[in-house]
């Protein structure tokens, strides 16, 4: 049931990342804006499509962990459970733009790098508990 649960959430955040992102942000901002004036709109749908992105990388490893043993999950979910808030709480953190020409730490990029240090570990978590299953037996 913690598999299911898991994998519809995500992919119901993945999908609803997808869309806003396709349409655009001054899309949305237009149909929850009536008046013209966007403000600051298009910017905080921004910051929270970066601060969302993690949720992908996430859904494709629920997909992939859905079909193999509990012990699996069990032990990847125990590392999400814990990534993902601290993940995007640093990227809710991080400023939005970046002055420093040379390392750049802004929301997108800590997302990006975020993302891909989940995706390293994940890989890092399944095949060690596919070994350690494979070991004893």
């Amino acid at each position: 049931m913690m598999k299911k649960n898991t994998f519809l959430i995500s992919v119901v955040f993945s999908a609803v990342w997808f869309i806003i992102n396709y349409n655009g942000t001054y899309f949305w901002c237009d149909i929850i804006i009536r008046d013209g004036h966007y403000g600051h709109c298009p910017f905080i749908l921004a910051d929270v499509l970066d601060i969302f992105l993690v949720v992908i990388p996430f859904s494709i490893f629920s997909l992939i962990t859905y079909p193999m043993k509990e012990e699996i999950f069990q032990s990847w979910w125990k590392f999400s459970r814990i990534w993902m808030p601290l993940s995007m709480l640093s990227i809710l953190i991080s400023p939005s733009y970046a002055n420093n020409w040379m390392f750049p730490i802004e929301k997108g990029n800590v997302a990006f790098f975020l993302s891909l240090a989940f995706v390293c570990i994940s890989v890092f978590i399944i095949i060690n508990q596919l070994f350690k299953i494979r070991k004893r037996k």
